[in-house]
């Protein structure tokens, strides 16, 4: 809900939560409304879903981890965008 509720945000077309999950690892939800295929992006973290809502989870990693995984995998899709 959050990742959706962010969407309403004059400007923001593309919003990715992420939450520390039960074990230990990191749970990532994406939405977007625009041109960003957000199932693109997170599959480059071993996720999927759809262009405008997609999902990850990411086992065994800290938060600050899977938020540089996140930018890393950010720059790669807009670098083949």
């Amino acid at each position: 809900q959050a990742a959706d509720e962010l969407l309403n945000i004059e400007g923001v077309t593309a919003s990715v939560v992420m939450f520390p999950s039960e074990d230990g690892g990191v749970s990532l939800s994406a939405r977007s409304i625009d041109k960003v295929n957000v199932q693109v992006l997170l599959e480059k973290l071993g996720g999927g879903g759809n262009k405008s809502a997609a999902g990850a989870q990411i086992k065994n990693i800290s938060l600050r981890d899977a938020v540089n995984k996140l930018f890393a995998a950010i720059d790669e899709y807009m670098d083949t965008e």
